[in-house]
């Protein structure tokens, strides 16, 4: 079965939306009920188009609290990092969630690991993916004592990691 995923998958980036559409009706993964709503649309079948995208976003919609209880989960264990990642995800779909903006507010990095800047700060968020946070320590501690060659190297490659998620994230946008 999981071929099958893949095999939809293949067909929608080539262009076969014929395909798409005969082999996702006897699949149920929100990923090829997207690709299947997708390839209705853009073969201008927008009544079923709007029928398959309409149960797709209900089921996205009761999935995205799963970025809330991750958010939890991630608190408990003291992640702060990860914590305020997952809500700051979840508070984009439920601005309105008071109870999670006031779980965001508690996750603010304490200021005492900002009052001392340093590389291995820096090197923990780049580790973690965190490469904005990161960039921002690096240019604290090159303000305040300046970097030596081997953080200015490492400062380099977090901006580059950085640069690519961007470019990453714009490429997965594109493609939907």
């Amino acid at each position: 079965m999981a071929g099958l995923s893949e095999n939809v998958k293949i067909a929608f980036e080539e262009g076969r939306l014929l395909d798409v559409v005969r082999a996702a009706k006897y699949r149920r993964s929100p990923e090829d009920r997207l690709l299947l709503g997708i390839s209705l649309f853009k073969l201008g079948r927008e009544g079923e188009a709007l029928d398959v995208l309409g149960k797709v976003a209900d089921q996205a919609e009761g999935l995205i609290k799963s970025f809330y209880y991750l958010a939890l989960i991630y608190n408990q264990k003291e992640d702060v990092l990860q914590a305020k990642a997952y809500l700051q995800k979840y508070l984009a779909f439920h601005p309105e969630d008071d109870e999670a903006r006031d779980l965001l507010e508690q996750q603010e990095v304490p200021d005492l690991l900002m009052k001392e800047p340093s590389i291995e700060l820096a090197k923990i968020y780049a580790q973690q993916g965190h490469y904005e946070q990161a960039l921002d320590i690096y240019a604290l501690v090159d303000r305040i004592t300046g970097l030596d060659d081997t953080a200015m190297a490492e400062a380099g490659n977090a901006q580059n990691l950085f640069i690519m998620k961007t470019l990453h994230g714009w490429l997965e946008r594109l493609k939907k």
